[in-house]
């Protein structure tokens, strides 16, 4: 199938496939747009969607609106025991980007404790342990639930 084109590859610790676009016309599915800086960032939510025993509300950069207005959009987020649970894969986003997001968060939280009475949580994915420790700096000055993979 590699070789009619159908399905691409690129290798990680493992070879990975996908469908190619003309793959996925084939099988009418339409254009799949795939772009190879996205598989290592989905290969890491599918891990942790595995490593969380697969929530059964899991949802994928599902908007979170605020006022109306899009106002986060998480990598995933789920309930567990009537809590919701927010998730943010660290692959290769800036630091800076990440804390603004911690921010965003914080104020979120504030308005889902106040409406729903329960303390959200953030998970993090990450696979650097130095950015593992920064973000848990962060999260415990924000004083917001937080979890770290």
């Amino acid at each position: 199938m590699e070789q009619k084109k159908l399905i691409n590859s690129v290798r990680y610790d493992k070879k990975i496939y996908y469908l190619s676009n003309k793959g996925s016309d084939r099988i009418g599915k339409g254009g799949v747009n795939l772009k190879r800086s996205w598989i290592q960032h989905t290969l890491m939510r599918n891990d942790l969607f595995i490593l969380l025993e697969q929530p059964s509300d899991w949802k994928k950069e599902f908007p979170v609106k605020r006022n109306g207005e899009t106002y986060l959009i998480p990598d995933a987020m789920f309930k567990q025991h009537e809590i919701y649970h927010f998730v943010e894969i660290d692959n290769t986003q800036t630091m800076k980007t990440n804390l603004e997001k911690i921010k965003k968060y914080k104020d979120l939280f504030k308005d889902i404790e106040k409406q729903f009475k329960h303390k959200p949580v953030l998970i993090w994915y990450s696979l650097s342990p130095i950015r593992k420790e920064k973000l848990r700096d962060v999260c415990k000055k924000s004083g917001i639930n937080f979890k770290i993979y």
